[in-house]
């Protein structure tokens, strides 16, 4: 362990990119070492040597505990038998080429108390077992999980990974209820050299594996971090020969520029949880495409300074990772970009250097001799170093920042990509499913209510909240505040309305039914508390303070549906305040509340509707004035008629007066909008009419949706009301359709805020039927086509028109294919496996 300890000590260290230079100061280039033409006979060896200090550091970072877990990770893929953890079945494939116990794993499982088998191997199914990503890096912190790779035998197949596939999920739960996160995934030792990537059942895109998004980036990702914890020692060099004891995995130096926009997507996808991790990689992809095609790749940097005999510190994966970005935007002069950056890496690093009990491992003195380089004071260091405790304020700024910079890379990526007049290999759907993600994080719609990223943050919530109010409408007409220790308010949120920032303050966790919450007066500051405001977020809660909703393939392939409706009464407006009558007699005469005594005066004064779709989504929308509910009902329709019987439909009073009353009647007409939409023919219309105030309406229910008008001119109409409360239109001259002549299956997909393509082959010919974000129809036939060129087509135009760039983002169109079955007409959304659909992304 001589050369491990010198590694540890930090010995040999090569010196500190000089981060204060000026631009043009620091512009030679990383050095080419000649160790390429170097005798190859000693590459396996001082590979070995690397693998061993790095693995000497990841254990060190380790408690004692995960230390023996981590040995016992080769061992329990080595071995198989029913009293060791993760066994499944008799024919699970098993054991590692080349592959003994070492006295370290042999203490590891005596002290986890397990018993290995005395038999024969048969022919090992792994040539090798190795973690990749920030293990043992400068990246690995106390939160840090440890991604394994195994490589199989090529003859493995589909039934025998299925089963080596199911082991690996049993020993992940295993390891789970120690504490530690471990995730495997299986890699065919061809995988990255065949012409087309092999794709199988375990290798469809998830939450864990980026599928097509990303094929040679995955794999230099790989040989920068990788640690070997059992079998063939991989030929991670450049210029690597085949050789029967090594493993080859393919040469990385052929990056296509294809790439980096799939990988893009897939690091903006993974942001949206670690979007300080996200970033550092998607600023990487953009400092390499700056050089492309001469770029230099970490994994030849590391592997130049290690043929040079640099076993420091300084040459760590992360380390270097950040080495290139540093360079890459001192070079651009993007100082702002280069101050996010490195806050992003001190956070992942984990090391709170103000800390007295912070262990002093091999990372400490090299971060903080680069903090002290950047020019941190010492408050900024005990800010983030307190990261764990970040109230709302901060990691609602920060997360912000991180997204502003994030999609700031993607469009320079974009652009990167659309110079050079390349499709991207990513699959269709694929695509689809990645880009429909991001939009529900980064669209720009001033009604959606952000989920804030907790980061860090143990807790958000508030015991005490202020709200302010501007004099003038704005659109942050309301102010959301903390109140610290000095009792000084710091600023959380701010909204045009006042539903929007406490349904804000609820989804996110910041409000608790025990916050006490204040009203701050413009004049004088004075704080005045508000029970009836605290009640009302008590009840807004118990609608909000679930788990949150789970997402599926199918969610995102088909259009957005409502999965919860919550409507507020009376937030901003309430009339009942001014009304002197009694309750107790509204009740007694059954009296309506929307046209109350003789002088009909109606007590809903708005009506803001807080909604969750089947996409992830939260939006709050405001509604005023007399014809609020209505207003609010035409909203809320489109979006109850696509979803099922189990939509949670909510009603809130935040009124004075008449809370109860107000909320049973717009309940009711709530549940009849969802019961009406759903099961509404396309051959007839619903009219139900409703008096608001002194004014007769009419509701029309057809199949898009929810229409209404003023009837007071509607003679015929109006004298039909007295024979029932609800009419049959057979013609619908009324509450106009536009979707009429579509086939009915169709009309139950269309949804606003999306372009949907409904495509049929038809021999030769592909018909095609568009709906745009409008619902605007447009028909045709394009001939000699087929559905897979056309679909191809409309995503490439649609990634690269520069208007959608910049407005739609990442608004993608959603394709369905349309067919016949047994003369029925049925529709699927394109590219997706029914297999896959269900599964949670």
């Amino acid at each position: 362990m001589r050369a491990e300890a010198s590694a540890l000590s930090g010995t040999s260290e090569m010196p500190l990119v000089n981060t204060v230079n000026t631009v043009g100061q620091s512009d030679a280039p990383f050095p080419v070492s000649s160790v390429f033409q170097s005798d190859s006979v000693q590459f396996p060896r001082i590979a070995e040597r690397l693998n061993r200090v790095r693995l000497a550091r990841a254990l060190a970072l380790l408690t004692p505990l995960q230390r023996h877990l981590v040995r016992l990770i080769p061992v329990l893929f080595h071995h198989h038998h029913p009293k060791l953890p993760g066994y499944n079945d008799p024919l699970t494939p098993h054991g590692i080429v080349d592959y003994c116990d070492s006295p370290a794993a042999l203490d590891a499982c005596s002290r986890l108390q397990l018993t290995l088998p005395q038999m024969p191997l048969s022919a090992p199914a792994l040539e090798g077992i190795y973690t990749m990503g920030s293990t043992g890096s400068f990246g690995q912190n106390i939160r840090s999980d440890i991604d394994v790779w195994l490589v199989h035998e090529r003859e493995l197949n589909q039934a025998e990974l299925a089963l080596l596939r199911d082991k690996a999920d049993k020993l992940s739960l295993w390891f789970g209820r120690y504490q530690l996160e471990v995730n495997f995934y299986l890699v065919h030792p061809q995988q990255f050299m065949a012409e087309q990537p092999l794709l199988g059942p375990d290798i469809v895109l998830g939450h864990e594996h980026s599928g097509s998004a990303q094929r040679w980036l995955l794999l230099e990702e790989f040989y920068r971090s990788q640690i070997c914890l059992g079998g063939k020692q991989l030929a991670w060099w450049p210029d690597a020969k085949p050789d029967s004891g090594l493993l080859t995995l393919g040469d990385v130096h052929q990056v296509p520029a294809s790439e980096y926009l799939g990988a893009a997507l897939w690091q903006l996808y993974k942001g949206l949880e670690k979007p300080h991790k996200a970033l550092l990689k998607v600023l990487l992809l953009e400092a390499y495409a700056s050089s492309y095609p001469n770029t230099v790749l970490i994994s030849d940097l590391i592997w130049q300074r290690t043929a040079g005999g640099d076993f420091s510190a300084g040459n760590d994966p992360y380390f270097v990772l950040y080495e290139v970005i540093e360079r890459y935007l001192l070079q651009a002069g993007d100082q702002r970009r280069l101050e996010i950056a490195r806050r992003c890496f001190y956070l992942k690093c984990g090391i709170r250097l103000t800390r007295p009990d912070q262990a002093k491992d091999w990372r400490y003195h090299k971060l903080q001799a680069l903090v002290s380089n950047w020019g941190w004071d010492a408050i900024l260091i005990a800010m983030l170093d307190n990261c764990e405790h970040w109230h709302a304020g901060q990691l609602l700024w920060f997360n912000r920042q991180l997204n502003e910079l994030m999609l700031a890379s993607y469009q320079t990526l974009l652009l990167f990509a659309a110079s050079r007049e390349m499709a991207s290999n990513m699959r269709i759907a694929e695509l689809g499913m990645l880009t429909r993600k991001l939009h529900t994080s980064f669209n720009s719609d001033a009604r959606r209510l952000l989920k804030l990223n907790l980061l860090w943050s143990h807790c958000v919530a508030e015991a005490d909240l202020v709200l302010s109010r501007a004099e003038a409408d704005s659109a942050n007409g309301y102010s959301l505040y903390r109140l610290n220790d000095n009792s000084r308010g710091e600023l959380l949120y701010q909204a045009g309305q006042l539903a929007s920032v406490l349904s804000w303050a609820c989804i996110n966790g910041i409000a608790t039914d025990k916050t006490r919450w204040y009203w701050q007066a413009q004049s004088d500051g004075s704080l005045t508390a508000d029970k009836t405001l605290q009640q009302t977020v008590k009840a807004l809660l118990q609608q909000t303070g679930g788990p949150c909703a789970r997402v599926s393939k199918q969610d995102l392939c088909n259009p957005w549906h409502f999965t919860q409706v919550v409507m507020l009464l009376n937030m901003d407006d309430d009339p009942t305040a001014r009304w002197q009558g009694q309750e107790i007699m509204v009740d007694y005469m059954n009296a309506s509340v929307f046209a109350l005594g003789r002088q009909r005066r109606n007590m809903l004064g708005s009506v803001d509707v807080l909604c969750l779709n089947n996409w992830g989504e939260y939006h709050c929308h405001h509604f005023t004035g007399d014809t609020a509910v209505l207003q609010a009902l035409a909203f809320v329709a489109p979006g109850l008629k696509r979803a099922g019987d189990d939509v949670q439909l909510q009603v809130i009073s935040h009124a004075r007066k008449l809370g109860s009353q107000l909320s049973r009647s717009v309940l009711t007409l709530l549940q009849q909008a969802a019961r009406l939409s759903r099961h509404q023919q396309s051959a007839t219309t619903l009219l139900q009419p409703l008096q608001i105030g002194p004014i007769r309406y009419g509701l029309f229910y057809n199949t898009q949706g929810l229409a209404w008008q003023d009837l007071s001119d509607a003679k015929s109409l109006y004298q039909q009301f007295s024979r029932g409360q609800l009419l049959e239109l057979p013609r619908p001259e009324l509450g106009d359709n536009p979707l009429a002549g579509l086939p009915e299956l169709v009309q139950r997909y269309a949804a606003c805020g999306v372009t949907q393509y409904f495509l049929r082959q038809q021999g030769a010919d592909l018909d095609v039927l568009v709906l745009d974000e409008h619902n605007l129809q447009q028909h045709y036939i394009q001939k000699d086509s087929d559905i897979n060129a056309m679909v191809s087509q409309v995503s490439h135009q649609f990634v690269f028109d520069e208007h959608h760039a910049v407005n739609g983002r990442f608004n993608m169109p959603q394709f369905f294919h349309l067919r016949r079955v047994d003369g029925a007409l049925s529709l699927a959304p394109f590219g997706v496996a029914p297999e896959e659909l269900s599964r949670e992304f």
